[in-house]
């Protein structure tokens, strides 16, 4: 219990470093891109995209991914931490989306904070829920991620090897993929047999709290909702691709899409710009021009700010004052 309440005195706003570095690092990406290729005929590819297929099929995507990332957090949080009701949690997640288009450092901490002021939930343990659900996304990922591995054909795989260890790309990529097939049973077994007896201090950590409580019907049931997510994703951007004249074979899109989506994300993208267009550039590279593959990297980034920004946008006041009332 003092660990928990130490951590939950010690969470602060991040620095303004960490706020403002993913911008650069956006910034650097889209300056690279903008360079390397030649925005007329980017402008002519967007000109002759379907552009009805594109917003239909984000739309689709857009529904999807909010429906099942709230139900992911709506029952985690109740199975783990408190009662909280769907439309409340909808109200956190679709504040927590608006604010991850505009300043992403601070994203899951306002989650954290609100449940810790308004519910009352430790931050380590409200934290727990939230890696018990990006556990399950890590394990959907694995899954696309191995049909691409071992099914694309050998002419398309990436023969370069790895600096340093002389080790194949690709070989590398499968032995990675094998790994965390090993880890998921192990770990299974670890937190439902007295293995986890023999190690209290990680039993009985509160950062690991949703997996000493979770069942094998609660890992279920946030996988479905996570692999529906990418799975329709991956159908979704097939469609904007199709619609951008852009055709890849589909084993490496169940790599390509969700890679290119979940690098969003991550503190090298900022308003869902920048990663997303580096991944489509490095992985797409080759089956479209440059330009067409930039086109729809800025499609898909546009279309993830915008739907973001405005569906969240009115949550955002309450859902952060709450999170950050005055003098904290």
């Amino acid at each position: 219990m003092a660990e928990t309440n130490n951590a939950d005195k010690q969470l602060k706003k991040p620095s303004i470093i960490r706020q403002i570095a993913p911008w650069f690092f956006a910034a650097g990406i889209l300056a690279f891109m903008f360079y390397k290729v030649n925005f007329g005929l980017v402008w002519e590819v967007l000109k002759t995209a379907k552009a009805s297929w594109i917003i239909s099929a984000y739309l689709f995507y857009c529904v999807t991914y909010y429906l099942c990332d709230i139900l992911s957090f709506f029952r985690s949080y109740n199975w783990f931490n408190a009662d909280i009701s769907f439309k409340e949690t909808a109200r956190l997640r679709l504040a927590s989306f608006a604010v991850q288009a505009i300043n992403g450092a601070i994203t899951e901490l306002m989650s954290v904070l609100y449940m810790l002021r308004v519910k009352k939930v430790p931050a380590l343990e409200s934290t727990s829920s939230a890696m018990f659900i990006y556990l399950n996304e890590m394990l959907t990922l694995a899954a696309l991620l191995t049909y691409c591995a071992f099914f694309l054909a050998t002419e398309n795989r990436i023969a370069m090897s790895v600096p340093y260890i002389n080790v194949g790309f690709w070989t590398l990529f499968q032995a990675l993929i094998i790994a965390v097939w090993i880890f998921v049973p192990a770990w299974l077994l670890f937190w439902r047999t007295g293995m986890k007896d023999r190690f209290p201090k990680v039993r009985d950590n509160a950062l690991l709290v949703a997996f000493k409580k979770g069942t094998f019907a609660n890992y279920g049931e946030i996988f479905f909702y996570r692999f529906a997510n990418n799975f329709l994703s991956l159908l979704a951007n097939i469609v904007i691709l199709k619609a951008l004249g852009i055709d890849a074979p589909l084993p490496l899109l169940f790599a390509a899409v969700p890679i290119m989506v979940n690098v969003a994300y991550w503190p090298v993208s900022a308003g869902g710009f920048g990663g997303p267009q580096l991944v489509a550039h490095f992985l797409l590279k080759g089956y479209a021009s440059e330009e067409a593959v930039f086109a729809y990297s800025l499609v898909w980034s546009a279309l993830f700010f915008l739907t973001r920004s405005l569906t969240g946008i009115s949550f955002i006041r309450p859902v952060y004052k709450a999170a950050f009332p005055a003098g904290k």
